[in-house]
């Protein structure tokens, strides 16, 4: 069984340092720049999982950096094949070894890319690494997830976020087009030993081994991610907006 629960949704937002989300329903903190891709983020934290708002500050670094082995496979090349169109561009899965995640793939079948050392430095100055490691699969490059394995452990991080965490929410779904639904459904549960948990003639729904996040795929004439969905302790009947090219659902306990 591979290690790896849901960490973020890349939502790429153009003119994201002006953004709020309608309403205001989801508070937005600063993050910090990606120095080599020439973009820079601001975070929403559910509670360890989080949502990532990206924006491009040197489209000139994301260009050069598309064209390298590493590069390729990013969320900011991922905006560029889009024509920078504004929405949900990447599903990140976290995992606590991503050497042992990354010998698991290639027993699998799988060319990995990785790992790929990375930092950044927070809004309090400190240095926060990681390690990123990618699918080499170009048959679903536009959905394929990438993995991270934070330097600091669960509980560490969650000491320094939790102050952010919506507490409120919990994290339900996350729905993805495809043209290939079958196909990327045999694929998930087989490299990702995903579980298949409800199914229709136009979706299948997966839950990834942590059992904390389930997944609809739906069928459809192109990949994409379209919505992500929450239960929100605080509603009595569900809430859902469209912004900047993603839907983003609330439903209520028990719904």
């Amino acid at each position: 069984m591979v290690d790896i629960e849901f960490d973020h949704l890349v939502h790429y937002i153009d003119g994201l340092n002006q953004f709020e989300f309608p309403g205001k329903y989801l508070e937005i903190q600063n993050g910090g720049q990606h120095e080599n891709l020439g973009t820079f983020n601001r975070l929403v934290h559910i509670d360890l999982s989080y949502i990532e708002l990206i924006d491009i500050y040197h489209q000139g670094k994301m260009k050069q950096q598309s064209k390298t082995d590493v590069g390729k496979h990013s969320f900011a090349t991922s905006i560029m094949e889009k024509d920078y169109k504004q929405g949900f561009k990447k599903i990140c899965f976290r995992t606590h070894d991503i050497e042992r995640l990354k010998a698991q793939f290639e027993e699998r079948g799988l060319e990995t890319v990785g790992p790929v050392e990375m930092a950044r430095e927070n809004k309090k100055g400190q240095t926060i690494q990681w390690r990123l490691l990618y699918v080499a699969n170009h048959q679903f490059d536009t959905i394929m997830p990438f993995f991270i394995e934070w330097e600091q452990s669960d509980e560490a991080r969650e000491d320094d976020l939790q102050e952010y965490f919506h507490k409120h929410l919990t994290l339900d779904m996350i729905t993805l087009n495809s043209y290939q639904r079958q196909t990327m459904v045999e694929h998930w549960k087989k490299w990702f030993d995903m579980e298949e948990v409800e199914s229709s003639d136009r979706y299948t729904i997966l839950q990834s081994p942590a059992k904390k996040v389930k997944f609809k795929l739906v069928e459809d004439k192109e990949d994409g991610i379209e919505e992500i969905q929450f239960i929100d302790q605080t509603i009595d009947a569900p809430i859902a907006f469209r912004t900047r090219g993603a839907r983003y659902q609330f439903i209520p306990p028990h719904a």
